[in-house]
């Protein structure tokens, strides 16, 4: 696994279990202990930011004998990716990357293990190395398929000219790097691990055979993630949203919802997140919400408590981690199908059509109003996130992996 993904918590399910032999990585702090001991004489404060990005790439769960890591091509592609602003730029990039690691993984070899577990768009030399060997493989499609993805971004860029210059067009799927490895992954792996029906039924739009698709809904700490005490008698409704600013979230439709619904003294709303529009197009949206910007891990949680509701309203997803994070902290949910919740529609809070201002007004409008009903949702909310925790989400992949006797 490249990256720190949901804090490493598939190898941390699998090590917690006694299934993992060997965890492949970039850039992990969790197996060089001077290091982390070096690191953590500076304050938090004075870390540059790339060590304060590794002083995160470490979990408790996962043995640091059982971790190899190729720090210098994370290193390497930290760097690059600086330079690559264009989105064909950035998909050739990744793809390098990825077959770089795959190549390293395969130089290292599988010692014995049975079965490899990789994700979307990285494991192709992994898998065909596998197979070569007789193991089964396991993919994690972490969001939709590429191809789906890049035209529901193209029909994004063309509703809202300018507001993510050259970021996509109707042209890019047609030779992206990326989806061409996702295809010939899904062809080799064995089990193909979703994070919602909306991640599988993407499989199955681009002819991935059912059989082979599992749904598997994700988890995060609810230990971390708590709801706060009580719920507000205030009137005002503040309304989060937490993600990247831009289209792939839905980030337009819901600044029209709020300037439709114009009640600047009532409904006050957080964008929270990485900035990836052009920021003239939130000047006009600034009577009706504040753009907070990427915030840290510890500052989220104070963004939760701010808050009486999130709204995502994303075009395309896996799962939104922040959704369950949300509920977790007794916050009603208004997301989109596409946003892979775990949100009942009318219980938890509301699933609404993407691309559908109206419904997102509407749906705030009520909320606002109807305090009762906020603070029913908030308590069912807090209740479905121990769905959402990481131990639920440990026994669903832990069932869905199972190989039976053979």
């Amino acid at each position: 696994m490249l990256g720190a993904r949901m804090h490493f918590a598939v190898p941390g399910i699998l090590a917690s279990a006694g299934l993992l032999h060997t965890f492949y990585t970039d850039m992990y702090l969790g197996n060089k202990a001077l290091f982390q001991r070096i690191i953590a004489l500076l304050p938090e404060s004075a870390r540059p930011k790339l060590l304060r990005q590794l002083s995160l790439r470490s979990a408790d769960r996962i043995p640091a004998g059982q971790v190899v890591s190729f720090d210098l091509l994370g290193l390497w592609y930290l760097l690059k990716r600086r330079g690559a602003v264009a989105p064909s730029e950035r998909a050739l990039l990744f793809a390098k990357v990825n077959r770089l690691f795959g190549d390293r993984v395969v130089r290292e070899g599988f010692n014995g293990a049975d079965v490899v577990w990789g994700f979307n768009g990285a494991s192709l030399e992994i898998f065909q190395h596998a197979r070569s060997r007789g193991l089964k493989c396991i993919l994690e499609q972490s969001i939709a398929p590429r191809r789906i993805e890049l035209e529901l971004l193209a029909e994004e860029a063309a509703r809202w000219p300018g507001w993510q210059p050259d970021e996509y067009s109707p042209s890019a799927s047609a030779c992206d790097p990326l989806a061409e490895r996702e295809e010939a992954e899904w062809q080799l792996a064995d089990k193909i691990v979703c994070g919602s029906r909306f991640v599988a039924d993407g499989l199955a739009q681009q002819g991935v055979a059912i059989d082979k698709l599992s749904i598997v809904p994700y988890g995060v700490n609810t230990n971390h993630f708590r709801a706060r005490n009580g719920h507000s008698a205030r009137k005002e409704l503040n309304v989060l949203f937490v993600g990247e600013i831009g289209l792939r979230k839905g980030i337009p439709y819901l600044l029209e919802a709020l300037k439709s619904l114009n009640r600047p003294q009532a409904v006050r709303a957080k964008l929270v997140g990485p900035l990836a529009v052009d920021p003239e197009r939130l000047k006009h949206y600034g009577q009706w919400c504040d753009v907070v910007g990427r915030v840290s891990r510890a500052r989220i949680l104070e963004m939760y408590g701010w808050a009486d509701m999130l709204v995502l309203p994303s075009i395309c997803e896996g799962s939104a981690t922040v959704t369950y994070e949300a509920m977790a902290c007794g916050l009603p949910v208004v997301s989109t199908p596409n946003t892979g919740s775990l949100v009942r529609h009318g219980v938890d809070g509301f699933v609404v059509p993407i691309r559908d201002a109206t419904a997102l007004q509407e749906k705030i409008e009520l909320l606002c109003d109807d305090r009762a009903l906020r603070s029913r949702m908030a308590t069912s909310a807090r209740e479905r996130s121990k769905e959402g925790s990481l131990g639920a989400y440990g026994r669903r992949l832990l069932e869905s992996i199972s190989f039976g006797s053979s």
